[in-house]
């Protein structure tokens, strides 16, 4: 019935998975837990080696990093239920009822996404950018991301019937970090696939650090920009994404190259906002769009 999903890499997932098997015991279906590990570092697989002990689980690992694509295709293929949840692993559940909420979603044939949620104090770290892109752009009610339910779907934490994913897998043509989310929303629209968003949100708990978050906020404009050039028609994607619509409008002004110019004239100063306590969420929006600008025939 329920295959849950959980690609890993350099992250301990043994809270989450324990959280999760408790869970699936108490369900009246079958359940699998497959997590696949995708070529991490020595110290985090001895950590999650204990999660095969598991009965529900099955744990395999990759000598070749997948990338975050191809491994989410793997896990699918490797399911032997109908009904897939797909999550991070750096994730935990916010109940006991996770399952069960996802569970009562199986009558139907929609994309189903929970949603996503951050601890409600700051940390004190320099995961303090993470956290307050996050809570002030990733969170949103079940009404506000039912608006524009393609737009609004993200990869963390989503079930999907097992027939759907193997018509339209991830593209594996997306490599490194960002935005597999954003195509893969697109191919379910394209292909009339609805989308249904639930209050069933993971609690993100894996925060990265400034510097790692500023270099994977770069490399997802790359992916994106990568994404805009790969498809034939990316009007529809245009829609989609406020970033490509503000490009689109500066494109027509003949202002990208006076876009790509700031990046590389404003990066430093606008990288030390972003690092502080008080980061500007639209001085991050102009440096995203200018960096994207600089890249977008590059990718």
């Amino acid at each position: 019935m329920l295959s849950i999903c959980i690609p890993v890499y350099n992250y301990d997932v043994r809270t989450l998975i324990k959280s999760l098997h408790d869970q699936a015991l108490s369900l009246d279906v079958p359940v699998e837990i497959v997590v696949i590990d995708d070529a991490s570092n020595e110290e985090y697989r001895k950590l999650n080696r204990e999660i095969a002990e598991h009965d529900l689980v099955r744990y395999e690992l990759l000598p070749v990093n997948a990338g975050r694509s191809r491994i989410r295709n793997i896990l699918a293929h490797k399911a032997h239920y109908n009904w897939l949840i797909i999550m991070d692993c750096d994730s935990a559940t916010p109940d006991e009822l996770f399952l069960k909420r996802y569970l009562e979603q199986t009558n139907g044939n929609a994309v189903v996404c929970g949603g996503r949620t951050y601890l409600d104090e700051a940390p004190a770290d320099d995961t303090f950018l993470h956290w307050h892109y996050g809570t002030k752009r990733e969170v949103r009610t079940v009404e506000k991301r039912s608006e524009n339910p393609h737009q609004s779907f993200m990869t963390n934490n989503f079930m999907v019937p097992k027939t759907i994913i193997k018509q339209i897998p991830f593209n594996e043509n997306i490599k490194g970090y960002g935005h597999e989310d954003t195509l893969f929303g697109y191919e379910l629209m394209k292909n009339g696939v609805p989308v249904k968003h639930i209050d069933n949100p993971l609690l993100h708990v894996g925060l990265q650090g400034h510097d790692e978050f500023l270099e994977k906020s770069r490399e997802g404009i790359k992916n994106l920009a990568f994404i805009n050039n790969y498809l034939e028609d990316g009007h529809e994607l245009e829609k989609m994404v406020k970033l490509l619509a503000w490009h689109k409008r500066i494109k027509r002004l003949r202002l990208c190259g006076l876009f790509s110019l700031l990046f590389r004239l404003a990066a430093n100063p606008i990288e030390k906002n972003l690092v502080g306590r008080h980061p500007s969420l639209l001085l991050f929006d102009l440096y995203k769009l200018s960096y994207f600008c600089k890249n977008r025939h590059q990718a």
